[in-house]
């Protein structure tokens, strides 16, 4: 079979055609967007530049709502431990929270809806939505700083309750230490510490002999025994043994399961 001859003729480029064709259309694109360019309004223009920033603004505040949702979200575990008044606040933040979320769509829905494209644009809506969107932002930050506020309040540890003692009678004309009876054990107090001494340890315990001694050394000195509702049998060991010692002393009731608070007596020692 012949083989097929060889093209012997020369090759005609279209290159150059192609590039003067090429800078035609970029030349005529340059036009027609330096046309539509000059045809916006300066103020459309503003107006298109505010309407970005505040969009911006928007997906922040949209990023920072999601946050503290998530972290509402981590906190239920641990509310429901929680008194049913605190329970009640959480479901009225989830809802405040589910209305800025149904307000932030409502919102974004509007915004597909605007177009900023075109020659013509109708500054007086923008500037009206702009200022809308100026109002519903400062409602949200404002949301938000209740939101965290209720965040870093559920983080603080309870508050350990406390049981004022007063003095019964006159509770002048002497010096008061005080000691007080639980079940089982007392309990020194003395300048701002606490000592706990077992009952069956009273007759050995050299915090309490130390007590008793400084007590009937002192001037106008007694020991006030404070009697919680479980240490009655403590007192009456702890009581036998200031008489033996000589110790005057007397009781004041304890009423309740908190923390005794003597800064009653505190106060009154200094003024003294």
């Amino acid at each position: 079979m012949a083989k097929r001859n060889k093209d012997t003729g020369e090759d005609i480029s279209l290159f150059p055609f192609l590039s003067v064709l090429a800078c035609v259309i970029g030349t005529l694109t340059m036009i027609i967007a330096a046309i539509a360019v000059q045809s916006l309004d300066n103020d459309a223009v503003d107006q298109a530049i505010e309407y970005q920033k505040k969009e911006e603004q928007l997906a922040t505040d949209t990023a920072e709502l999601e946050k503290l949702r998530n972290e509402l979200k981590k906190k239920e575990a641990e509310l429901k431990r929680e008194q049913s008044s605190e329970q009640k606040k959480l479901e009225d933040a989830k809802k405040r929270l589910a209305e800025l979320l149904a307000k932030l769509e409502k919102t974004e829905s509007q915004l597909q809806n605007i177009s900023i494209e075109g020659p013509k644009v109708n500054v007086a809506a923008q500037t009206e939505e702009i200022s809308k969107m100026e109002d519903e932002l400062k409602s949200r930050r404002e949301k938000i700083a209740q939101l965290q506020k209720q965040i870093d309040e559920r983080k603080l540890p309870p508050k350990e309750s406390e049981v004022s003692i007063l003095p019964g009678g006159s509770g002048v004309g002497f010096k008061p230490s005080f000691i007080e009876c639980d079940d089982g054990r007392i309990v020194i107090h003395e300048d701002g510490k606490t000592i706990p001494v077992r009952t069956a340890e009273l007759n050995t315990n050299p915090d309490f002999a130390k007590m008793l001694e400084k007590v009937k050394n002192q001037k106008d000195g007694t020991l006030v025994f404070l009697i919680r509702d479980d240490g009655l049998s403590t007192y009456n060991t702890a009581r036998n043994f200031a008489n033996s010692k000589g110790v005057k002393n007397g009781k004041l009731p304890v009423i309740g399961d908190g923390r005794v608070d003597l800064s009653y007596f505190t106060k009154q020692a200094k003024n003294s």
